[in-house]
Parts: C-alpha cells; structure tokens; sequence
C-alpha cells in the first residue's frame, strides 16, 4: 500500500487510514484471524456489520487485509503484515517524503523533534547515524 494521505490532525495510524480503518486493523492484529462476525464484536457492540465489511474489504482491496473463505462460507480476515512492519513502511514513506518535499528543513525537524520527546530518541538516531556511515 502507498501511503495516499497523511493527516496532520490525526494520531497514530488514523494519519495515514480512516478511523474506521485503523480500528479494523488493530482488531485484526489483535485477534489474528477473526471472522466478519467476530470483527465486529470486537470492535463495539454497536458496529454495523455492513459497514464494518465493506471497510474490510477495502483493506483487501488496498493489499492490507487478505480475505479467506471458511468452510461455513464466511470469511477470515488476517493482515498482510505484522503491525510492526506496516508501522516500519509508513514511518519510513512519511519521513522520506518529508525530506523530499522539504530537504534540510525536513530532516532539521526530524532531529528538533527527536530531542523534545525523549533523549533516547536523540541517542537512537545517533546510533542509526553511526551505523549508516560506517556502512559506507
């Protein structure tokens, strides 16, 4: 999946997927494999089914869910990626598109935002440094 959009009013993966589909998602890494019917209990009681399948589906159709038929004629729902993969991709599109679009402004604010959250960060970012210059 290519990141389409990016939300700066959103949180999390809401950023780069609908609320809906970030909640579909999250469910499906959580439970594994669920069924349509155990999707939706996982997600409210108050979900509507219909609903909740075609967001699904769209995940399917977009490459982040895969839909496999049960022997009870439904479907089960597993993702196309752990959620530490997806996470690794959007991160890595957001930043270089951040630093294609906007250069050395980009990547400043990389480092500026780095060093307001945690120092650990700052010393992650450090160490990816060291790393990627030793490898050249």
């Amino acid at each position: 999946m290519d990141i389409r959009r990016f939300s700066l009013d959103g949180s999390g993966l809401t950023r780069v997927l609908g609320e809906l589909e970030t909640r579909i998602m999250e469910a499906v890494w959580a439970l594994g494999q669920p069924t349509g019917k155990e999707l939706c209990d996982a997600l409210d009681p108050g979900a509507h089914y219909k609903t909740v399948m075609t967001v699904a589906n769209r995940l399917v159709e977009k490459g982040l869910l895969v839909r496999e038929a049960t022997e009870s004629r439904s479907f089960r729902y597993r993702a196309a990626e752990s959620r530490d993969v997806f996470l690794d991709r959007v991160a890595a599109s957001v930043a270089s598109g951040l630093v294609a679009d906007f250069g050395q402004h980009g990547l400043a604010q990389l480092v500026r935002v780095a060093e307001t959250i945690d120092p650990v960060y700052l010393d992650e970012l450090e160490r990816l440094v060291r790393e990627r210059k030793g490898a050249h």
